[in-house]
């Protein structure tokens, strides 16, 4: 298709006023004009062209589907407004609407709306919108007895419910504002909330640390500048001539692309590792060499991308000896091939080395040359692993290729890049890789036979250690046998970008948080096994321990008291008598709601029954009374149907305020000003209630001690001394058995749970008290 309109392109195109683009079947057309009266018959003419084309190379243009925008350099002008309607733009008789500063419809440009203001907020606040209804179908999946391990959920939510947020970001996050930000800061925080299954009273840094997700301007701040490093590598004339910018004054747009302020903030932050918009990049956009009739000896080139061995072993001493059978087995089936190369990458800031050596064979390790590069000071160990091999093609093997014996094996630690090399000489994406296949494919087409094979590192394998051992002395002396330095692979200019805001937001982040307090910037582990004994934990299990890490735990802390309108102070140490009232309150209802004719087990699984609270409604026509107004309105259907429906206006029993439901007579008699026990102290619910907790509402009650908080308990609280005593728990600590970290990621902390507080998590996922 994108052959057979190219020639479509051309003839829109010819004009330098007229710009043409298009994506799959989307057509935009970008035209110039200094007014609407002289833009508006240009683009009827270019409409016309249009059309007459489509007529001769039969396709079809739906003009109800066109759409068009009028945008202005300056706010404030008369081309806004066509009272009259003399500038119609028209396609084959149809008339398509423009809108203008205003319009209540916007035109969308693949699934963006464009404001004629030049602002993304509709863009914005439309995909939280749309992203709303996915975040409901996660909750479904992500249940917290039933739903899957946060590694899991995490891929599915970035996948299925960032992606959808994030669209458009490199663009939106720009031009939007403040307000819009916000919206979409608050959404990514709830998809965060949802991986690890914490409540949504929790704050949204504690739950993307928990879900060890990127904020969310990081994310479109990477997005942004991957955009400016493409639009580089396809050398624009836009990009060697910017846009003029307006005016300096008021009432003018800013610029649509900020990419001078863009370039400023990733300048500030990779200049101390001298890197700037003007280094040397790797080419991006490149067309491959391989022509793919010649690919048909790619067979030859075969990949051992799986070394199996003994995962039940635990200790370290074991795994290595494992990995070094495993590894010599894998490398003894190749042991006849004549040439054997080994290469490894290196790291250590600011150096970095890709290095290879060759070997006479097999059985004999005797170095027969070796070759070594600089990979730059900011690569990450996959890009010098697939230096390294292209290194070692170009200097090492090349220059052999006319040798009889045509026998290759090579050596590598690194799983990943045989893995994307095993995808085929036609998939690659990369220039690197696609280097790297070049040379695999002229060897093949002279007779070559060649493998790539995996092996385990630091456990033993002579050659890879010799080459490993190589590595570090290149980038402890700095000495290289090739002079040159290998460009910056955009990749490794994102990782870092990503690195420095992280840093950076890390550092802003509340200390006075309930999991700042007990496991600081760091992100949750998203293995799902308990960290001491390395067992998997149940999803139950899972959110449990992520809430108790937070304090938004339905069983004790600030989420537990605000719902009992009680000071969440602590019930060990310090417990007030609105608190003991309200545990006695629970303790009878439980006890009075559980039906004697239930088992033991629906007992512990029953939660207290729907009559609880319910108001009592006595019959007009006879003398019986039920729980509810719903059962009342089913007995005189089926009782009284002679006789008029009960009404569903309610009076307040305490004042003469008369409310069309119960709903909303209920919702009064809780904060009426005459009920004694009503509700006169929470102003909002625990939802809206602030996520820090020195930010409390104001409350008559009176404040005794600390709060009841994780931190507090296995800190401070002397009453919950004697039950760490019990379990060991901070003597193992102590003795460095398992640290801290590993507790709060363990059952010991669920154990300790349950002696405080008497909670059972079952293996179903029920709790009970």
């Amino acid at each position: 298709f994108s052959l057979y309109v190219h020639p479509l392109l051309n003839l829109l195109n010819d004009s330098a006023e007229i710009s043409a683009d298009m994506y799959a079947d989307d057509l935009s057309i970008i035209i110039k004009g200094q007014s609407r009266e002289e833009a508006i018959p240009k683009a009827n003419l270019v409409l016309r062209q249009l059309h007459e084309w489509s007529i001769q190379n039969d396709l079809l243009v739906n003009p109800l589907k066109c759409e068009a925008a009028w945008f202005t350099m300056s706010t404030h002008t008369e081309d806004d407004r066509d009272p009259d309607d003399k500038h119609k733009l028209i396609y084959n008789g149809h008339v398509i609407p423009v809108s203008t500063m205003g319009s209540t419809h916007l035109p969308k440009l693949l699934g963006i709306p464009l404001d004629p203001r030049l602002s993304f907020n509709t863009a914005a606040n439309a995909q939280s919108a749309a992203t709303s209804t996915r975040i409901a179908q996660l909750k479904c999946v992500a249940h917290k007895s039933a739903g899957p391990r946060p590694h899991d959920m995490r891929t599915f939510v970035i996948g299925y419910g960032s992606s959808k947020l994030l669209y458009g970001s490199e663009l939106t996050w720009a031009l939007s504002d403040d307000s819009a930000k916000n919206v979409l800061m608050r959404t990514q925080a709830s998809l965060a909330r949802i991986v690890s299954g914490v409540p949504s009273t929790t704050d949204p840094e504690s739950a993307l640390l928990e879900a060890n997700m990127m904020p969310l301007h990081i994310i479109a701040l990477r997005a942004r500048f991957a955009l400016f490093e493409r639009v580089r590598a396809c050398c624009k004339d836009w990009y060697h001539r910017p846009p003029p910018e307006p005016p300096p004054r008021k009432g003018f747009r800013i610029s649509p692309i900020s990419r001078r302020d863009l370039y400023s903030l990733v300048d500030s932050l990779m200049m101390e590792n001298g890197i700037n918009q003007h280094s040397t990049r790797e080419v991006r956009f490149f067309h491959t060499s391989i022509p793919p009739w010649s690919v048909h000896l790619a067979s030859n080139v075969t990949f051992g991308l799986e070394v199996f061995y003994d995962r039940s072993l635990t200790d370290d001493k074991a795994i290595t000896q494992a990995k070094q059978s495993a590894s010599m087995a894998a490398l003894q089936v190749h042991a006849y091939r004549r040439w054997v190369v080994s290469t490894d990458g290196g790291v250590s800031h600011p150096q970095s080395a890709g290095v290879a050596l060759l070997f006479q064979s097999f059985a004999n390790l005797s170095t027969i040359d070796r070759v070594s590069i600089n990979c730059g000071c900011v690569p990450c160990s996959y890009r010098t692993e697939a230096s390294a091999v292209l290194l070692a093609l170009d200097k090492l093997v090349l220059p052999r290729i006319k040798e009889k014996d045509k026998t290759l094996l090579i050596v590598t630690d690194s799983q990943s890049l045989l893995a994307a090399l095993n995808k085929g000489p036609l998939s690659q994406t990369d220039y690197t890789e696609d280097q790297i296949w070049t040379r695999l494919i002229k060897l093949t087409l002279n007779g070559w036979s060649i493998h790539l094979q995996f092996c385990y590192s630091h456990c033993g394998v002579e050659m890879n250690e010799l080459a490993d051992k190589y590595a570090t002395k290149c980038m402890e002396t700095g000495q290289y046998t090739e002079s040159d330095v290998k460009p910056l692979w955009h990749t490794d200019l994102e990782t870092l970008l990503v690195r420095r805001l992280k840093e950076q937001w890390k550092e802003s982040l509340r200390t006075d948080t309930h999991r700042y307090s007990l496991c600081g910037d760091r992100s949750a582990d998203l293995s799902g096994t308990d960290l001491i004994t390395g067992n998997l934990l149940t999803r139950s299990e899972l959110v449990h321990l992520a809430r108790a890490r937070c304090g938004e735990s339905e069983f004790f802390g600030r989420l537990f008291w605000s719902v009992r309108d009680c000071l969440p102070t602590c019930r060990l140490c310090n417990r007030t008598p609105e608190q003991s009232a309200a545990l006695l309150r629970d303790t009878q209802l439980s006890e009075d709601n559980t039906n004697s004719q239930t088992s033991s087990l629906q007992q512990s699984r029953t939660v207290p029954g729907v009559p609880v609270n319910r108001r009592e409604e006595p019959c007009p026509y006879c003398d019986k009374v039920y729980r509810g107004f719903s059962n009342l309105k089913l007995h005189c259907k089926q009782h009284h149907s002679d006789q008029p429906a009960p009404t569903a206006q309610l009076k307040c029993d305490f004042c003469d305020e008369v409310y069309d439901n119960r709903r909303s007579a209920a919702q009064h008699r809780m904060r009426c000003a005459l009920n004694p026990s009503g509700l006169h102290s929470r102003n909002s619910g625990p939802r809206r209630r602030s996520h820090l907790p020195t930010h409390q509402p104001s409350t008559t009650l009176t404040q005794h001690g600390p709060m009841e908080t994780l931190h507090h308990i296995l800190y401070e609280c002397p009453e919950a001394r004697s039950f760490l005593d019990e379990l060991h728990i901070l003597q193992d600590i102590q003795a460095e058995k398992y640290s801290m970290w590993q507790f709060l990621h363990s059952k010991k902390l669920l154990t300790l749970l349950q002696r405080l507080f008497g909670l059972v998590i079952e293996k179903d996922g029920y709790t009970r008290r």
